[in-house]
Order: C-alpha cells, then structure tokens, then sequence
C-alpha cells in the first residue's frame, strides 16, 4: 500500500476489491437500463432497472464470475468489463445489495450463486375460511355482483367479458387478465391471468396461470397452497408429484383440467424464483371440435395415394382447426392405412392417418416438402408437408426418416404438385 493510501484510505479496502478490468467489454446505465456491450457479443444486453427482480453474484465451473441479474430475462454482467466498478455502486446504493456477500464471493473459483438482493411483492392470494367445492367446475371472478366461469368458456367467449382487459408479458405474449381477483375453490388469486395467444379462438382457454407470493417472497407460498389443496383435493389423483430440494411440484387433477403447484429453490442452474407458480391447464376432450360433418357428406375420393408402414397425422385439434376425425368414407375405403386423397369434384386434397385427418383447398396448395432428421442421439423422422400459397408449411403426415422419399413420384402425379427436399439434418 502507498504511503498515501496509508495516510489518506485507499478507495478499494482490502477486503473490498473489485477484479481488475478487461478491454473485453463495457458496462453503463443510461435512462434506468444497464447496457452491457460484450466486445465478443456473447454477453452483450439491456437489463430494464425498473422490472428488477433479483441479483445474483455467480460463479461458473469455467471459474467466470458475473452478476446475475434478473428483469424477467437472465443478465450475466462480467464483473470485469470496463465501468463495472461504478455501474455495481450505482446499483448496490438504488436497491440495498448485499455488498458483504459480493465482496466475500466475486473472487471466489468455486461454482456458486449467492442472492445480493431480492425484490419485495406485497402478498397475492388468500386462503378462504370455507368449503367450496367446484374445483372442477371453473372460477369465480371476485366481481359485484360475483360471476362464475366455466373451464370449458371459449376464448371468443371470455374475450367479451366486461371484467378482463389485456396487456403484453415481458416475452410479447398477449395476456389477458381480470379486474377483480378471481376465487378457484376456497383460494384467492389477486393477479390470475391466461396467456391469449392460441391459434384457435373457438376452443377453451389452454392455459391460466397465477405467480403467487407471501409477504416473505419464500417457499410459505407454496406449503399454504399444499395445506389448502391437498386437503380439499383429498380424492383427486396427484401427478407426478416430487418434492425435492431444488423443486417442489404437485399436480391435482381436475377432471381434465391440470392444477399444479411450483417453486423452485436455488440450485446449480436455477434461482429461488421468490414465487410458487399456479398453472392451470385445460387437458379435456372436446370432440365436436373434430367434426366435419358438412365435408363428410359431400366427399369424393377421385384419387389416392396409400403408404405402408408406420405414419401419423398431427393431432392437436385445439391448436389447428383442420384438423378433424378421419372421415368414415375413407376408413371404409383404405381401413387404417395412411393416405392422401384428392377430392376433384370439391376440389380438395386430403391427408389422413392414426384416425385424424386434414384437408385443404387444391387452389392454396403450393408445393410441398419432405423434411428428413437424420438419426443421431435421437431417433430421427420425416416430415410431409403442404406449403400454402402464403408461403406457410403445414405438417400433415409424419414417419421414421426417408419414409416419404419413395413415394415423392406418386405424390406428385396424385397433387400435379412440385414436392422439394428441405435440408437434411441430424437429430441431435
């Protein structure tokens, strides 16, 4: 130490030094965003200051250190970019990091991820001191007076309802959500919501979900959910349920609707998320989406072209509205075999297969392609697919890989459609 360090005090105290700085990037905050520019590109971001939720000094086996910084998306800030000294300062005294656990870490080589700060969230549930029992049934939107909602409501439907609005999450997802909370058996939600992006309207809403926290941002969220839903859900079947050190997951079934129940603690490649995470999903069967009965009526098989082996269609009807049952004419006329058709009276082709089938209009039809993954780790595939004139490809069968290739000929005869090879690729 320099005599005038000695006299004067040094601004680094021993036990208080930064890593020495790089020429491999820089650091700022300008407008309440951390710009962090990675000569390399690898670590460069904006980190948005007001959506901060919590930070992190971390330790990689590779022995790098950063600040983790979390604004709803992962922020590793190398702690020896240029700036970084006066950018963590500037930080540390806006959010009351803990400086004692930065210090006592950012030299350190072992792998480690130790919390410097945490944001607080006001609590946002509530257990009812009740006997609700219509889990199953759907949720009471907390309104005056109170309305009830079917799980099975459609998303056109909800969409007209006068007590939700929409926003856009972090990720650019639409999501809706209600002006008042909502009750889902004897628990309150304050900020229940569903994602509203699906590409069907006309089918329930998939996915609600709720990020609960207590007045602690601890694991008490998700022990007061468990209190209250394994003691009213006593007969229902718990799915894939664990508890372990890392995660804690349960999963309650409500008659095809799937409640689970998440928190997720500090670990080698996790964060204490400071919330236990609510997530509804609708798994019930709705078969009349898959009816056709107006095409059924009407088809006319003028040509096709049948393949041998193992084939599927894709089938997630709540997701892709051709997508219907196989119509009876066509299991009447090939049984179970996979097949392509063309329709020349409605002028429609057709693919079917594992009892779904699709349909399209002859005159948006393209081209189609055959895309092969090469077995490697995984077991590789095919894919056949239909690409329609605005430039969309839509999958319609499926096989084990090269499946398709002996019968491009055929399907070109049968379509009077260009069928092109995509490139190949291993299934890694």
């Amino acid at each position: 130490m320099s005599i005038i360090n000695t006299l004067f005090g040094s601004s680094q105290t021993p036990n208080k030094m930064f890593p020495k700085s790089t020429d491999d990037g820089e650091v700022r905050i300008e407008n309440n965003q951390l710009i962090c520019q990675d000569f390399k590109g690898v670590h460069s971001c904006v980190v948005k200051l007001a959506d901060l939720q919590y930070a992190y000094i971390k330790v990689t086996p590779s022995k790098e250190r950063y600040l983790f910084l979390f604004d709803h998306h992962q922020n590793d800030i190398p702690v020896t970019f240029k700036g970084f000294q006066s950018v963590y300062e500037e930080l540390s005294l806006t959010f009351s990091f803990n400086d004692d656990i930065f210090f006592a870490h950012v030299h350190n080589e072992d792998q480690l991820n130790k919390q410097l700060w945490r944001r607080k969230h006001p609590k946002n549930y509530g257990v009812l001191d009740a006997n609700y029992a219509d889990y199953n049934d759907g949720f009471e939107i907390q309104s005056e007076p109170k309305l009830f909602v079917s799980w099975d409501i459609t998303y056109q439907e909800i969409e007209q309802n006068k007590h939700i609005y929409f926003e856009t999450s972090p990720y650019g997802q639409k999501l809706l959500k209600f002006k008042y909370p909502v009750r889902i058996g004897n628990v309150i939600y304050d900020d229940f919501q569903a994602y509203f992006d699906n590409k069907r309207s006309d089918v329930p809403v998939l996915y609600f979900y709720s990020d609960c926290y207590n007045d602690s941002g601890n694991d008490g969220s998700y022990y007061d959910l468990k209190h209250v839903l394994s003691r009213d859900l006593m007969g229902n079947e718990a799915l894939n349920g664990y508890e372990r050190d890392d995660q804690k997951n349960l999963i309650f079934n409500l008659k095809g609707i799937a409640l689970s129940i998440c928190y997720t603690y500090d670990s080698r490649y996790q964060y204490d998320g400071g919330n236990t995470s609510v997530i509804i999903q609708n798994h019930r069967e709705y078969p009349e989406l898959l009816m056709d009965k107006d095409y059924e009526a009407r088809i006319v098989i003028s040509d096709a072209v049948t393949f041998d082996g193992d084939f599927s269609c894709p089938k997630d009807y709540t997701k892709n509205e051709r997508i219907k049952y196989r119509p009876s004419v066509i299991t009447e006329k090939f049984k179970a075999q996979p097949v392509i058709w063309i329709d020349a009276v409605n002028n429609k082709m057709g693919c079917s297969a594992n009892g779904y089938a699709q349909t399209f209009n002859v005159a948006e039809i393209e081209s189609l392609s055959v895309r092969n993954i090469l077995p490697a780790r995984g077991r590789g595939g095919a894919e056949l697919y239909i690409i329609t004139t605005d430039k969309i490809y839509h999958s319609i069968l499926s096989g084990i890989c090269k499946a398709f290739d002996n019968y491009v000929k055929n399907i070109e005869q049968l379509t009077g459609k260009k069928v092109t090879f995509e490139k190949e690729y291993y299934d890694c």
